[in-house]
């Protein structure tokens, strides 16, 4: 039986949520895993790209041409004309640049348009065991072409009153795709970045909680699969230096918390088998 590559979107609506962090830590975890993965970055921003030490400015073509390789009178190129090797073993790069915007308008046009990148990405997802989608922050055709494309998703979120609300407005967004798309979006796994570990005794003894914690027990509520991942200096020196932490800083305790994240993954990928 030929391989499946299980894909991946890594969504949420609010800004500033730790998306591309998780996205590309995730990654370099399921690479050292001896995972062959791929990440897409599918976010205009091209994060991910300078994240795995790609300079988007120096590309010859993007996920950009691949798209418009979907699009009548446009001449782009496939998929397997963009994938870019990295400096870590396993794990490759479709990479993207600014232009990706204009992509929402084109996408308008064409006829199965929230199906496109299901489309692209089937040419290669015999390639890969994971395919990694780092989508933009809003609710617009390249988020919901990464959903629809998506066997799980995985919502990185912040310990704020906002990031709950905004999580509310996903569900929302989950419902519609499998009502209007037919494509149910079950398999869902939050990570709670910079959680705010309480090293205070007093705090402790009278229980004054850190917004981290009752930010939380919320998300627990909601979803049966939470994460937690430590606010770290490591995580930004790692960004800065454009490698992923599980390369930079693995035994940091940020770095072990997405490693568990990625075993968590292979495990339930492997059930699925």
């Amino acid at each position: 039986m030929a391989n499946t590559a299980e894909c991946i979107a890594f969504v949420n609506h609010k800004g500033g949520t730790g998306k591309t962090t998780s996205c590309i830590s995730i990654a370099g975890f399921l690479a050292k895993n001896s995972c062959k993965t791929l990440v897409v970055d599918f976010d205009p921003q091209a994060n991910a790209t300078s994240g795995l030490g790609i300079d988007s400015a120096s590309l010859q073509h993007s996920i950009y041409d691949v798209i418009l390789d979907q699009c009548d009178g446009y001449k782009g190129v496939p998929i397997t004309k963009v994938l870019l090797e990295t400096d870590i073993t396993n794990l490759h790069l479709a990479p993207s640049e600014f232009d990706l915007s204009v992509a929402e308008v084109l996408l308008q046009r064409v006829k199965e348009r929230t199906g496109v990148l299901t489309l692209i990405l089937e040419e290669i997802r015999d390639v890969y065991d994971y395919i990694l989608v780092d989508l933009p922050t809003n609710s617009g055709l390249l988020t919901i072409n990464g959903l629809c494309a998506s066997d799980q998703v995985v919502i990185p979120a912040d310990p704020s009153i906002y990031s709950l609300e905004a999580l509310g407005n996903l569900k929302h967004t989950f419902r519609d795709i499998k009502r209007r798309e037919g494509h149910p979006i079950n398999k869902i796994t939050v990570v709670l970045n910079r959680y705010h570990v309480e090293h205070d005794v007093f705090a402790k003894m009278f229980q004054k909680r850190h917004p981290s914690y009752e930010v939380e027990v919320r998300l627990r509520e909601m979803f049966p699969s939470v994460f937690v991942v430590p606010e770290a200096i490591e995580i930004y020196d790692a960004q800065k230096n454009g490698i992923p932490i599980s390369h930079f800083a693995p035994k940091s305790r940020a770095g072990k918390a997405y490693e568990r994240i990625a075993k968590n993954i292979i495990e339930m990928t492997n059930a699925k088998k």
